[in-house]
């Protein structure tokens, strides 16, 4: 029987993962290849489930499936298992928390009862260019946000420099990718922004579904970044936002959400990460929908008030 292809998209907070998973999506879709997503939060809402409708889509919420909700991934898998060959699913796309050792992720997908039924075919690390250089000097970041990136990019098959737009210079550009070899000197390397690229390289590469990626087994628990949910309860604008974000600035490393314009009483989607805020209007009509924020840090208190 014909393992099925599994595609680990990880990289740290704010690297531009969801937009890549779409991209994936898109791509084995014209390829006519019907695929499920395992997607996983830290919050326990799925703010972006907006953009997965009518999928096969499973959602690990409140937790890691590295560590924390292990058990959960497992729980999934064994869904996966009993429907996959009815459905004719093909591929599956797992898009990680922004927090996630890939290896741990795979140490689930090496187990007797799913390495029968599943192949990592590709390990997809996104890397955001722009603060890649901060996330893993010691002078400004933590030794935990260290580790990540190091976890992340060395147990990447295909490591992706992500907004990369965002950069000033070739010479900034050769500073990063210097950095990066340092932790994974093989795994091939390409410029993207909004995730481009990636399908193009999945393409035209050759994958041999006999193979199987080596893994390195580190049990190395990231507890200390949270995600705390904010529930808006009067209208803002958009610079009442940026202000609430930025004053936490210090603390936060990604947020997301839905709130609603006090200006034009529309409701927004909004994505924060690298001190970016971006946000759309909302298509859907949901009734009695309510604001809500998710903001994911380090040594975040019990409390935020916005």
């Amino acid at each position: 029987m014909k393992k099925i292809n599994v595609y680990l998209i990880n990289g740290f907070l704010g690297s531009g993962k969801t937009t890549t998973l779409l991209k994936c999506m898109e791509y084995f879709k014209g390829k006519n290849k019907k695929y499920a997503i395992i997607l996983n939060e830290l919050g326990e809402t799925n703010i972006e489930r907006h953009l997965f409708h009518d999928e096969s889509l499973y959602e690990l919420l409140n937790g890691c499936v590295c560590c924390s909700i292990k058990d959960d991934l497992r729980t999934t898998l064994d869904d996966l298992t009993e429907t996959l060959y009815k459905e004719n699913i093909e591929v599956v796309l797992l898009e990680g928390t922004g927090v996630a050792n890939p290896s741990e992720i795979m140490e689930t997908f090496n187990e007797k009862a799913y390495r029968e039924v599943f192949h990592i075919a590709e390990s997809i690390c996104l890397i955001d260019s722009l603060h890649f250089i901060e996330y893993t000097s010691v002078f400004s970041s933590s030794k935990e946000v260290r580790q990540l990136q190091k976890e992340q990019i060395e147990n990447g098959t295909m490591l992706v420099l992500n907004k990369i737009d965002q950069l000033s210079s070739k010479q900034a550009i050769e500073k990063v990718e210097k950095r990066i070899r340092k932790i994974n000197a093989d795994a091939p390397l390409i410029h993207s922004k909004y995730g481009n690229g990636v399908t193009e390289f999945l393409e035209k590469k050759q994958i041999n579904s006999n193979k199987e990626h080596s893994i390195s087994f580190h049990h190395h628990h990231h507890h200390h970044i949270k995600a705390i949910k904010l529930v808006q309860t009067t209208a803002m604008t958009k610079r009442d936002l940026r202000d609430f974000l930025k004053n936490n600035q210090d603390k936060l490393l990604r947020a997301k959400g839905t709130i609603k314009n006090s200006e034009d009483q529309l409701w927004y989607h909004f994505q924060y990460a690298s001190g970016l805020l971006e946000w759309q209007k909302v298509s859907e009509n949901v009734p009695n929908r309510k604001g809500e924020i998710i903001i994911i840090g380090e040594k975040l208190p019990k409390e935020v008030s916005i």
